[in-house]
């Protein structure tokens, strides 16, 4: 089952800047660290990636071992045409840029959002792709945007902004649930006219099991979208300078795109 924290982080505010540095001097005091994304001399250049490991955005596969996502393709792909090598730092979602500025890592690679308050505390990359929500209805429905819900039943997942936004759309009932397989349940059930839900997310779980009684309400412009970038700190600027190089060769291939498709999402989530 997909993990639902997931749902709520991309949109989650920062912690309180006195937790992030007290997170950062106990990652300091227990040794370690990401060596600053270079093993020395003419060795191969590695790079640590700090990442909650949640399926579609960075997580590792556990048949094989090897780094998947949508974020972790791409990181894959752009270290690949540098030569680098990389290794995988794992925290929860909220602890990401204390482990960064800790320099238990070298850049975050977990579909976070470029904000005015995070880019106060790390320097992101150039856009790597767009996503916001998704309007999922019954595969039989005419609903074809939020403008048609008025008066709709609609459903939400318990804990998500997705709640909030469902709130101001004046449907005739709102009902939540706890969890994105009852949330869909619903809608096959038709016990919902419309939900709103994480696009990524929802896309990923209908590539990976298919529902011909579901239906991604598509063209669909987001009432909460994000640009996503991978963090570095801010003193990191060859880093930076060498990943935003290596997205612009990724962009202009067809592999970018690729990537895309792969997680269930598409062309709307390319960013120039």
């Amino acid at each position: 089952m997909m993990n639902t924290k997931m749902l709520r982080r991309r949109f989650a505010a920062l912690l309180p800047m006195g937790v992030v540095v007290a997170l950062a001097m106990t990652a300091c005091g227990s040794g370690g660290g990401a060596g600053g994304g270079n093993t020395g001399g003419a060795e191969q250049k590695t790079i640590t990636i700090a990442t909650s490991n949640d399926a579609p955005f960075s997580f590792t596969d556990q048949a094989s071992g090897e780094l998947k996502g949508i974020d972790g393709d791409m990181i894959k792909a752009i270290a690949d045409a540098k030569g680098w090598k990389i290794k995988v730092f794992t925290s929860e979602f909220a602890t990401l840029i204390a482990a960064l500025s800790a320099k238990k890592a070298d850049v975050i690679v977990d579909a976070m959002y470029i904000t005015d308050d995070r880019k106060k505390q790390i320097n992101f990359t150039d856009p790597w792709y767009t996503e916001g929500e998704a309007m999922v209805v019954p595969a039989d429905s005419t609903l074809a945007s939020r403008d048609d819900v008025k008066g709709k039943v609609l459903g939400a997942q318990t804990g998500t902004v997705f709640k909030d936004l469902v709130d101001s759309l004046g449907g005739s009932q709102v009902k939540l649930f706890d969890s994105q397989a009852a949330l869909l349940a619903a809608v096959e059930n038709k016990q919902v006219d419309a939900v709103f839900t994480d696009s990524a997310v929802i896309g990923y779980s209908l590539v990976q099991k298919p529902n011909p009684k579901l239906k991604l309400v598509s063209p669909y412009k987001p009432y909460y979208p994000g640009i996503i970038g991978a963090g570095v700190r801010k003193d990191d600027s060859q880093l930076l300078q060498d990943l935003n190089s290596g997205l612009a060769e990724l962009k202009k291939s067809p592999k970018y795109l690729e990537i895309l498709k792969k997680y269930g999402l598409g062309e709307a989530n390319m960013s120039k």
